[in-house]
């Protein structure tokens, strides 16, 4: 298993919430197998937990930055209360994949991020989601949600997002070549029922 998966559920596994590795690394643990190098390590968690995530990644001494939109983070040392809608930037000690700079903006930094692949466990991002009753929701307005047992799966007892989402998510940006990629080796793995909820959700998002 790859150590940065096993160390972000060293560290996610006391947290009390529910919680599932996506992006990039949720196809890994799909294929069982790397597909290329990434970024970094996306974690889905919920709003309703927005609070505790923040409290409990500062309690295990991670810095925490609010993403704000236009190349800013907004620092949180837990007298800041989060905005809703926002997703998290976390780091711990040093990390070579992100610098920051003096904001003009008053409690605000200008953040550069490196896309040379992460290496070392000291970043993460937090991607807020929102849930109905037993469901998953991807997108209010058209109605797009998937039943939680079906859109969280598991790998070696780590909880990661079912491909189907993880692809729904990145083809929004379909003129990414690796998310392309990222399409072309997992959509033919999938499942009929899994290929069906995907297909359904492409024509809703994009008819």
């Amino acid at each position: 298993m790859n150590h940065l998966l096993r160390s972000a559920n060293d560290l996610m596994k006391n947290a009390q919430i529910p919680w599932a590795i996506c992006g990039g690394f949720a196809l890994d643990l799909f294929l069982e197998k790397e597909l290329r190098i990434h970024s970094d390590i996306d974690i889905c968690v919920f709003e309703r937990d927005r609070e505790k995530i923040l409290q409990y990644m500062l309690q295990n001494n991670w810095h925490v930055l609010e993403f704000r939109g236009g190349g800013k983070v907004r620092p949180l040392d837990g007298t800041l209360s989060s905005e809703v809608g926002r997703n998290f930037m976390c780091t711990n000690g040093e990390c070579d994949i992100v610098k920051f700079y003096p904001c003009e903006e008053e409690g605000l930094l200008w953040y550069e991020f490196f896309h040379t692949g992460i290496k070392e466990f000291n970043y993460l991002e937090f991607l807020f989601n929102k849930t109905s009753g037993d469901y998953f929701v991807f997108d209010e307005k058209y109605d797009i949600k998937r039943e939680i047992s079906k859109a969280v799966l598991f790998s070696n007892g780590i909880p990661y997002l079912a491909p189907e989402i993880v692809l729904l998510f990145k083809a929004s940006r379909s003129e990414n070549a690796e998310y392309q990629y990222d399409f072309e080796q997992t959509y033919e793995h999938m499942d009929e029922e899994q290929k069906m909820w995907f297909c359904r959700s492409m024509d809703a998002l994009y008819p």
